[in-house]
């Protein structure tokens, strides 16, 4: 496969981070590490263009001292519930949370789902997982 160089300007604190993950995995250089972590992010992300029906599951970590947050994912949830099978929240600490949203549907309500949820202030990650 071809190879070209690139540039990124990157927080310190991320590129810290991102190198001692890549120390910890046993990967030979940056470079190596880079390539696998953009593979990965386009295989995971590639839900976003599928058609017809899926399944998967959202996973949420948030702040629930953020005003009003339980009740506005509580809220969108209920809007979509034709498509979302169940919930489980979890306690991470005292100020974080954990919350997965399964869900079975068609794609296109999904990423809306997704995307309200996404815009939801006190929302530290968001992701879809998408079943096989």
């Amino acid at each position: 496969m071809r190879k070209t160089r690139v540039s990124a300007t990157i927080p310190e604190e991320i590129l810290r981070r991102f190198d001692e993950v890549c120390k910890d995995l046993g990967h030979k250089n940056r470079s190596s590490a880079i390539s696998t972590a953009l593979y990965e992010y386009i295989v995971s992300n590639k839900w976003i263009k599928k058609k017809g029906n899926i399944a998967g599951a959202i996973i949420i970590t948030y702040d629930h001292h953020t005003r009003n947050i339980n009740e506005m994912l509580t809220e969108v949830q209920h809007e979509y519930n034709d498509i979302i099978n169940a919930s489980l929240h979890i306690h991470l600490t005292h100020e974080q949370c954990l919350e997965i949203v399964a869900v079975r549907g068609e794609a296109n309500k999904i990423r809306k789902l997704f995307k309200n949820l996404q815009s939801i202030k006190g929302i530290f990650s968001i992701k879809f997982v998408a079943s096989a």
